[in-house]
């Protein structure tokens, strides 16, 4: 069985891939398919990735004794907030076809989420994978369910 690091990574790289190629549907001005791909990454994004660390992992983390981190979380959740507000311009951008404010989007959400996925790998996982063994199946199990 696959750990809580494993598992979130992976879905990290899946959920960059959705992105990217969404970005690519964007550049040859595939509106159709690039809003299906946008929606596709939103769902499994804010959906499911976000559903789960927010209803699993980020109350786990926050309930361990001597946490000296509770401001991780807090940043983290804040980190989300302004993912779905990006996100939903991004495709108000694709509805109206204009690839140069996506492109805009596009630059910021890719350094949040790689500022916001580093730190969730390097923090919050590995304390997670430490503190909770078993609880990989659960992650897992939870995100094929809302996927």
């Amino acid at each position: 069985m696959e750990s809580i690091e494993q598992i979130m990574r992976h879905d990290h790289a899946r959920l960059d891939v959705l992105l990217e190629t969404g970005a690519k549907a964007v550049h040859e001005g595939h509106w159709r398919e690039a809003a299906d791909l946008l929606q596709r990454f939103r769902h499994g994004l804010v959906d499911g990735h976000m559903v789960v660390e927010e209803t699993l992992l980020f109350p786990a983390f926050e309930t361990q004794p001597g946490n000296a981190e509770p401001a991780l979380t807090a940043i983290l959740r804040k980190g989300h907030q302004d993912l779905r507000v990006f996100i939903q311009e991004m495709a108000e951008a694709i509805a109206a076809h204009d690839d140069e404010e996506f492109a805009a989007l596009l630059r910021t959400v890719r350094a949040l989420l790689k500022q916001h996925d580093s730190k969730e790998e390097s923090e919050l996982y590995p304390h997670l994978a430490a503190i909770m063994p078993d609880q990989g199946r659960a992650a897992s199990e939870l995100l094929l369910s809302l996927q």
